[in-house]
């Protein structure tokens, strides 16, 4: 499986954005916060990207008789990638983003600064521990916005541990 693959499709993107954001969830929990997904799909591409090992069971646990599945994202699937597959990730995954900036352009009425829009970049000087710190902080503040609130609007939030170039040095 090629990482492109698994990005590329919207079902499985909402499942790892959402296992990103809450570290570990039943498949129970994961279609409760993706409500616009069937379920019989989503059972589906849980089941296809543990096939493909892009999430892991973290833990099993017996609930009335039935086997339920703790579901966490497998981080040693995307640091273990070659450099042309992530170059390829990256291409797919910015190519989706401006895709929905697109179709959202073509509605004709549309409002930036209303639907709250941006494209934003910073430069983080950080240890390697602190940007770990940083990613458990960003997962739990994913975490602690992630229930969907009635009322409430579809937003996309994507972020991206860029390489930065200096000197002709990677």
């Amino acid at each position: 499986m090629k990482l492109s693959d698994v990005i590329t499709n919207p079902v499985r993107m909402k499942i790892m954005q959402f296992l990103q954001g809450n570290t570990a969830a039943t498949t129970k929990q994961i279609s409760e916060a993706i409500p616009d997904v069937p379920a019989p799909t989503l059972y589906r591409h849980i089941n296809y990207l543990l096939k493909e090992e892009v999430l892991i069971v973290k833990e099993e646990r017996k609930v009335r008789g039935s086997l339920e599945r703790l579901l966490a994202f497998n981080e040693n699937k995307w640091t273990g990638e070659t450099s042309s597959d992530i170059s390829d990730a990256a291409y797919q995954f910015l190519m989706a983003i401006y895709g929905s900036f697109q179709k959202y352009s073509e509605k004709g009425n549309s409002d930036p600064v209303g639907d709250m829009l941006m494209l934003r970049t910073c430069m983080l000087t950080l240890t390697d521990e602190s940007f770990e710190n940083f990613l458990k902080e960003y997962r739990d503040l994913l975490a602690k916005y992630s229930k969907q609130e009635e009322g409430g609007k579809n937003r996309s939030i994507s972020i991206i541990s860029a390489p930065v170039i200096e000197d002709g040095k990677k």
